[in-house]
């Protein structure tokens, strides 16, 4: 495995940096692609093979669009070549026909984008023939129904493209989809991403990119002051080393959590002072860069820090990946744009309640975020329990996904409560409600494992890198509790005595102390490729039993700088 700064060298944090970084990370998903779908990796998946091409084809588009110089000269008649090929139905590299709520859809946007940004790239130079297969292919886009949440901006984005080269279309379809994303609307500028009503990485990266891209391209700008509103609370959500805290679904797009930042600048729209725009964007493509997430070919792979696909979703596949582009939306504002001239801010501590997203992010006085969390599991994601239902997240510290088998190690409970009758199997939370967020930055949220056993969870954390978890507990049957503090890589010093225990490595120390004093601390180690950070790590725990009554847990979890 590499890392971008293995594979391309140091990233310049200017205009031409991004645009050399952009090309670099680009290219090698192009000539794959341009090889057609055999070459194509087999990996998990639950789309077509084509489908999974086609990704990797269309997706780096999303950053290659605001490259200007010649870097990419080379790149754009392969890509309009082999676009012509997969968009034609007689050609054996032909994607397939566009259905409802098909993954190609997804990738209409794209080509709906590059279409309406450089036609003089992809459409110009096209035959006849090729011109009629591309507007056929993306008006049937722009026509068929797509998932009832932020994908109703994929047919708009497609209509975007087929203007720009002169195809006619319906402007009512594009309008009932902008209808209906309106509809979504939560309020304080977040979006509910579908009827299930999720606040996650999707609010920045689509809705809110979706809103300022087509604000570029048509003047509409009914959504852009609900971006800015967001955007001005999502500063919350990275550390100040550039980490964006890991939470939600689709965190395998990486780089692309930063994607709002340089949209703002595609758009001229200055939510945030540039100076801070400009520091989450540019720290957040750094702290990604020296990071092993290429293959020996230099291309993305299917995980988070690392390559694991048992960290990702079932939509994930090789192509997947380069989603990532959208960091690099930016290169739409010019070299003197203050998005690029403006001297990084540094952000500072903070407690700040988002009661929409349903959660308060505290950035602590070494910079990490934890998030403390209301929302509830993903019902349809793989690993939507842990993606989403934790009580805690941290941008330093990362989280871990369960895995099938008995124990603790195997539940992996880190930044939250596991309950259990036997000691083996364990459960977390997993009920539908979401919790409630107060100004006063604590989380309250009520759930129940069994039948007969409530639990009321309230999270308050301050800027000193601790957080504290309170556990009221009915219970009508008797349960072995399992409490988890923060992982850290395997590989330390682990220390457990007197309801306290700690783990410290590679510079960071982790602890969790019983507050109550009737559980037993202990340092697990969770089973290998669980986290989503390091491949093996190990987990300070809190363990106990609780007979059927009322009960009362309390801890109180560090992470942060070992100062020891």
């Amino acid at each position: 495995m590499t890392s971008p700064l293995r594979a391309f060298g140091p990233l310049e944090p200017d205009r031409d940096g991004w645009e050399a970084a952009a090309v670099a990370l680009s290219r090698p998903a192009v000539d794959l692609a341009s090889q057609g779908p055999e070459e194509m990796p087999v990996t998990m998946s639950n789309h077509s093979h084509a489908e999974n091409w086609f990704e990797l084809l269309t997706r780096p588009l999303w950053g290659l669009t605001g490259v200007t110089g010649p870097a990419a000269d080379d790149l754009w008649p392969v890509l309009a070549r082999t676009l012509a090929r997969a968009l034609d139905p007689t050609d054996a590299w032909y994607v397939g026909d566009v259905t409802h709520a098909s993954q190609r859809c997804v990738e209409a946007a794209a080509v709906g984008h590059a279409l309406a940004t450089v036609p003089e790239q992809l459409w110009e130079p096209l035959a006849p023939k090729d011109k009629d297969h591309v507007a056929a292919w993306l008006s049937r886009a722009y026509a068929t129904g797509v998932v009832d949440n932020n994908w109703h901006y994929f047919p708009v984005f497609a209509g975007h493209g087929l203007d720009r080269v002169g195809v006619a279309r319906d402007p009512a379809a594009a309008a009932a989809h902008l209808d209906r994303i309106g509809e979504l609307l939560l309020g304080e500028g977040a979006f509910a991403d579908g009827p299930t009503g999720r606040v996650d990485y999707y609010n920045p990266f689509a809705f809110h990119t979706y809103a300022l891209l087509h604000y570029r391209h048509s003047g509409d700008d009914r959504y852009v002051e609900h971006a800015a509103s967001f955007a001005r609370r999502f500063g919350s959500w990275f550390a100040a080393d550039g980490a964006g805290v890991p939470y939600g679904r689709s965190l395998g797009y990486r780089f692309a959590q930063s994607s709002l930042w340089g949209a703002l600048a595609a758009a001229d729209v200055e939510a945030v002072p540039w100076a801070e725009a400009a520091g989450h964007a540019r720290r957040h493509l750094a702290w990604w860069w020296d990071k092993p997430i290429l293959d020996p070919a230099h291309r993305l792979t299917v995980g988070y820090l690392y390559p694991n696909d048992g960290a990702v979703e079932q939509y994930l596949t090789a192509g997947s990946p380069w989603w990532a582009n959208k960091a690099f939306l930016g290169l739409a504002a010019p070299a003197d744009h203050p998005f690029w001239t403006a001297e990084a801010a540094v952000p500072g501590p903070l407690v700040e309640p988002h009661p929409a997203a349903r959660a308060v992010h505290v950035r602590d006085r070494q910079g990490h975020v934890t998030r403390l969390n209301g929302q509830a599991r993903h019902p349809k994601m793989r690993g939507g329990r842990d993606a989403y239902a934790k009580f805690a997240y941290s941008s330093v510290a990362g989280f871990s996904r369960a895995v099938d088998g008995l124990g603790l190690e195997c539940f992996a409970p880190d930044g939250t409560l596991a309950l259990s009758e036997d000691g083996l199997h364990w459960r977390g939370r997993e009920d539908p409600e979401h919790g409630r967020v107060a100004e006063d930055g604590t989380v309250t949220v009520t759930w129940r494992p069994w039948a007969d056993v409530t639990v009321t969870t309230t999270l308050s954390g301050t800027v000193d890198g601790r957080h504290v978890r309170v556990h009221e507990i009915e219970t009508g049957r008797t349960l072995h509790t399992g409490e988890g503090g923060w992982c850290v890589p395997h590989g330390g010093v682990d220390e457990a005595a007197d309801g306290s225990a700690a783990a410290v490595s590679r510079g960071l120390r982790s602890t969790i102390a019983d507050k109550g004093g009737s559980r037993t601390a202990e340092v697990i180690a969770p089973m290998p490729g669980t986290h989503l950070y390091w491949p093996m790590t190990v987990l300070p725990v809190l363990t106990g039993v609780l007979e059927p009554g009322r009960h009362r847990l309390e801890s109180e979890i560090y992470i942060g700088r070992d100062v020891s």
